[in-house]
């Protein structure tokens, strides 16, 4: 049985009840609970909440290592369409401060895999990445653009759409307009990074 499914019927709720308290249509809850479609991050944590489980759990974390509580996984590439949890292409775990931990936030770690970010990015840097679907203007966020793997890039909020710049200035950046039907899709904010002497 479908885990999402599983955590309703064992809370006796309804797709009725669980659509309302989270905001969405019933339809959503049922293609969740038939693997047609996946909650956003932000219905993740509100899934987690309301079903008292972790959210690693809810993305189906690899869970044949026990990991610590202050480690993440971390990610060497991701791949356009790809939940999470379904991401294959990993580097192993990185453990987080107590401070991070106790923000009550969601983090995953991303390798870099080669020079293209230098100087601000290095190979096998590891960035820490706050999952979560904004960032402010001029932020480094891990975006996704249609169909493309996701990529760290400075994200600046315009009125009319939103400019994506690469971290080196000699390469041009792009700009989705909030009409367009490209969209820049952003999976987290960098909020440290990680660098072997």
């Amino acid at each position: 049985m479908n885990k999402y499914r599983q955590l309703r019927k064992e809370r006796n709720l309804s797709q009725a009840n669980l659509a309302e308290r989270l905001g969405v249509s019933q339809t959503a809850v049922s293609q969740w609970e038939t693997d047609k479609n996946y909650p956003d991050i932000n219905t993740i944590k509100q899934l987690a909440d309301i079903y008292s489980v972790t959210t690693d759990y809810l993305l189906g974390v690899d869970s044949s290592r026990l990991k610590k509580d202050n480690e993440i996984v971390v990610y060497t590439r991701v791949p356009a369409g790809v939940e999470w949890a379904n991401i294959e292409e990993r580097a192993g775990y990185e453990e987080l401060g107590v401070k991070m931990l106790e923000n009550g936030k969601t983090y995953v770690g991303f390798k870099v895999s080669d020079d293209e970010m230098a100087p601000v990015f290095l190979k096998d840097d590891v960035l820490i990445i706050e999952v979560r679907d904004n960032c402010e203007d001029g932020e480094i966020a891990l975006v996704q653009v249609s169909g493309y793997d996701a990529e760290i890039k400075y994200v600046f909020m315009q009125p009319n759409g939103v400019l994506v710049q690469p971290l080196v200035p000699s390469k041009r950046g792009d700009f989705y307009a909030n009409t367009s039907k490209e969209k820049a899709r952003i999976l987290g904010v960098v909020r440290q990074v990680r660098r072997s002497l």
